[in-house]
């Protein structure tokens, strides 16, 4: 299988700041997510835990996104570095609701043998 049809999942994991979950999520779907998708990843989910919006307490939010192979994770982180608007919103917008954030990429383990070979 060759490695551009091979399915790669990038997990955001945000941890918001007490009472911005909701906030944040909208934030998120108007300027990040159109974003994102312009750049070749593509949402499969949104998660919050617990699942409701707390008033006084963090909520963590996961985004898992999908990529076409290591190059479209490759070709999005790009497209992201070259573009100034994006860090403008994470230092910014973003940094208002956030305590943590990380990132991952992860792949099906029978996908990794093809995707060594890239």
């Amino acid at each position: 299988m060759p490695a551009s049809s091979i399915t790669v999942f990038v997990v955001d994991d945000i941890t918001t700041k007490p009472g911005s979950g909701a906030a944040f999520m909208e934030a998120c779907e108007r300027r990040y997510v159109p974003d994102a998708k312009a750049r070749g990843l593509t949402l499969l989910h949104r998660l919050v835990s617990p699942p409701v919006w707390l008033p006084d307490q963090s909520n963590r939010l996961l985004f898992v996104w999908t990529a076409p192979g290591a190059a479209g994770v490759w070709a999005a982180k790009l497209a992201g570095r070259a573009d100034p608007l994006l860090a403008e919103w994470w230092q910014g917008e973003a940094a208002a609701f956030i305590e943590s954030r990380t990132r991952a990429v992860f792949a099906d383990p029978a996908d990794i043998a093809a995707l060594n070979h890239v």
